[in-house]
């Protein structure tokens, strides 16, 4: 039986979770809106920069993965690529949220594209780390619990930063950004000492004399996971639903809704997350973790396309869907990455290496260019309507139709195709537990 992982272990690996929502928090949502109304970028070229800089991902992050995979340092796999990162992370976040007054799409580009690499490299290891602290399949839904919560600490911390802006600064984007800046660079260097200090890397479970796989055959060996491919699907739709959802909010909710108080209640819709994720939890031992994720799902979908019903007149019952909304949040968040580290058991069951770097990897890619296409397609399509960024509310009612349409209905249509792969997906716990023994008899 698999030892139960304690609170104090638990808790300094999650930490890490925070300083990357963090940074995902402000990039998805205030990043398109402050270089479009206050830098002055069109919404065309900000799309387009987001675009590009994630495209840097398609290199680094099997790169990284594999790399973190096959090291073999005093320091341990996982720490170096960590170490390295944080500081690339920290400088680039600060370039790009207190931006130089020559600030132009170039310089868009050049800043978020550093940002990412240093995501990447402390992002993977870190998953990776989390996907190896046990191989029972209740222990990494605690595991990924955890990180989540401190994911949605995180991403409550950044909510609260624009909350606090508004209610008792000049409420400017560019006090916002800057806040969430000073916050990233304390946060993140923290967080990755207690990561490195307090939580052991376990070592890998490669069997004797196997020499190491080439980058590209693992890759090949990764998609050939059928369980893998499905999460693949699901992760691509997901993401980019969301990706899309995100890069409209703000528009939506300071357009539609006429919301001024945005970080007010992004600070009530992630405290919602934090709360309901033992909801999720619970959902996941009882029913099954695809179960509990496919009714997040169907959740998701209908509020989204509720939403398509609200104007400035309807602020009250926007605010109360969009609760409910924040709720679900932990659900999206945590039950995919519980149901990839069993994904992982599938290759290791038949060949006895431990690759979760390269499983992690293949997923994040796939997560980062969902994000960037999501957020692309969004922003694109919105900056071919005569809808113009600098006005928001002052915007005409066809422009903010299509605001609505996009917002609403694209999201919801994209959900009904992660719901059909979430429910067919075949790891439940009896078969992951058959994984373990097979696993198990390879070592002995």
């Amino acid at each position: 039986m698999s030892t139960s992982l304690s609170k104090t272990t638990l808790s300094m690996y999650g930490l890490m979770g925070a300083p990357l929502a963090l940074v995902g928090y402000p990039i998805a949502i205030w990043l398109p809106v402050f270089y479009a109304s206050e830098i002055g970028i069109s919404l065309a070229a900000v799309a387009t920069m987001l675009l590009l800089a994630k495209l840097s991902d398609v290199v680094t992050d099997p790169l990284v993965g594999t790399l973190s995979d096959r090291a073999r340092t005093r320091f341990g796999r996982r720490r170096p690529f960590i170490l390295l990162g944080v500081p690339v992370l920290c400088g680039s976040i600060w370039m790009l949220f207190v931006p130089l007054p020559t600030a132009d799409a170039t310089y868009l580009l050049i800043c978020i594209a550093g940002m990412y690499i240093g995501t990447t490299l402390v992002g993977l290891p870190y998953g990776a780390w989390g996907a190896e602290l046990s191989p029972d399949y209740y222990q990494r839904s605690r595991v990924t619990a955890w990180r989540e919560q401190f994911t949605l600490l995180g991403l409550l911390a950044a909510a609260f930063i624009p909350f606090l802006v508004e209610q008792y600064g000049d409420g400017s984007t560019a006090s916002i950004m800057r806040g969430m800046a000073i916050a990233i660079c304390v946060a993140a260097p923290v967080a990755a000492l207690a990561l490195i200090f307090f939580v052991r890397e376990v070592p890998t479970n490669d069997v004797p004399g196997q020499k190491p796989m080439s980058f590209m055959s693992g890759l090949v060996r990764v998609w050939g996971n059928k369980p893998m491919r499905i999460v693949v699907g699901i992760i691509l739709i997901v993401t980019l639903a969301e990706a899309f959802r995100n890069a409209l909010s703000l528009f939506f909710m300071k357009s539609v809704i006429q919301a001024t108080s945005v970080g007010t209640l992004y600070f009530i819709y992630f405290i919602a997350g934090l709360a309901a994720v033992p909801l999720w939890l619970w959902l996941g031992r009882k029913l099954g973790k695809h179960i509990a994720f496919s009714i997040c799902l169907i959740t998701v979908a209908i509020i989204s396309a509720i939403n398509m019903a609200f104007t400035a007149d309807d602020y009250w019952l926007f605010v109360g869907f969009f609760i409910a909304k924040g709720a679900c949040f932990g659900g999206l968040q945590f039950l995919p990455l519980a149901i990839l580290a069993d994904v992982v058991d599938v290759e290791t069951a038949e060949t006895g290496k431990a690759r979760a770097g390269s499983y992690i990897a293949f997923a994040s890619m796939t997560s980062k260019i969902s994000t960037a296409a999501g957020t692309f397609l969004a922003i694109s399509a919105l900056s071919l309507t005569a809808f113009n960024a600098k006005l928001l509310a002052e915007n005409a009612f066809e422009d903010l139709l299509t605001l609505r349409v996009l917002y609403a209905i694209v999201p919801a249509v994209f959900f009904i195709g992660a719901i059909i792969l979430a429910v067919r997906f075949p790891l439940t716990a009896k078969v992951q537990a058959d994984l373990q023994s097979r696993i198990q008899a390879r070592k002995d």
